[in-house]
């Protein structure tokens, strides 16, 4: 079984991606409302080796070598990924195989670090959060450790997207009551408008079951109000505007298993149709598992169809 590849997985933005889950579950420098997975376990801002490197790198071969070429290899997963102190190896490494590019989805946290700026320079594009520039809503958002500090982040931000060479769109998780203010809006477009060479921004919403009751999701109506009063010089997309499913189907060169659809769902709550396309299995296939796994009291499905984890801290 694999620990440390997961997909590859249907992506809004993405398409086919092939995720690396680079730290425990639930290892984060934030503790968002609005998760979809679980509350932080490991509440940290320190970088440490999670993970053996070369553990995940040879991982990433075998997985390369049993399924079709993925759009994007995927730094992402359960925690913050830019909290292992050897992402910019794995990111060499990665390259060196010149099988897909690279992608990188960070909630921009320790991006006031020089070190992890130039680690992320190795990534095709990156995928950061930025839910307020306003510190108090920041705060409550995010539920940050204490050393972190908006002002430093936003300086990272602007700082990395001027220095890559690569793509950088940003994404907006827009909270109904809590960020969606015209003086939250403004705000949020004043620093956007200031970042150099950023390519796009992403609003995105609850549209999964979030970690606390308070977070709503945000209808088209509501996004395209956001959207309308951002005013960017740059393309905006709502999470509605994108597809779930990918337009291909990916290919295995073996039969799905119960432990395929638990490490997808552990990461990526999704719907019986989204699994039948990642896995190239028929129908009948995946209701066996999911039933199967239901019964075990592992999976439930949610009010958007879509499966997910009963209890995120029993998967790795």
């Amino acid at each position: 079984m694999r620990t440390y590849i997961f997909g590859p997985v249907p992506s809004r933005r993405l398409g086919i991606s092939l995720g690396v889950d680079l730290t425990p579950t639930k290892t984060c420098s934030f503790d968002c409302l609005y998760c979809q997975l679980s509350k932080t376990t490991f509440h940290t801002s320190e970088r440490h080796e999670f993970c053996n490197p070369d553990v995940v790198l040879a991982e990433l071969r075998e997985t390369l070598n049993e399924i079709a070429r993925p759009d994007w290899i995927t730094i992402s997963g359960t925690g913050e990924p830019t909290l292992h102190s050897g992402l910019g190896y794995i990111l060499a490494e990665i390259k060196k195989l010149g099988n897909a590019p690279t992608c990188v989805i960070t909630n921009s946290s320790l991006l006031h670090l020089p070190e992890v700026r130039n680690e992320l320079l190795l990534a095709d594009r990156l995928l950061p959060t930025l839910t307020s520039v306003n510190p108090e809503t920041f705060r409550k958002i995010h539920r940050p450790t204490s050393d972190l500090l908006l002002p430093a982040i936003l300086d990272g931000l602007r700082l990395f997207t001027a220095a890559f060479s690569g793509k950088v769109e940003i994404e907006i998780f827009v909270c109904p009551g809590i960020n969606d203010s015209e003086s939250e809006i403004r705000a949020l477009s004043e620093y956007l408008n200031s970042i150099e060479k950023l390519e796009s921004v992403y609003l995105n919403t609850a549209v999964r079951v979030p970690l606390a009751s308070e977070i709503k999701t945000a209808d088209q109506s509501r996004l395209n109000r956001f959207r309308d009063l951002l005013q960017l010089k740059v393309p905006v997309s709502t999470a509605f505007e994108h597809s779930l499913v990918p337009p291909k189907e990916s290919s295995w060169s073996r039969p799905a298993a119960s432990s395929d659809v638990l490490k997808l769902l552990l990461r990526h709550p999704c719907s019986q149709n989204q699994l039948e396309k990642v896995l190239g299995s028929p129908p009948e296939k995946i209701m066996a598992l999911l039933s199967a796994l239901e019964k075990q009291g592992l999976i439930s499905k949610e009010p958007n169809d879509c499966w997910a984890l009963t209890d995120y801290s029993q998967n790795r």
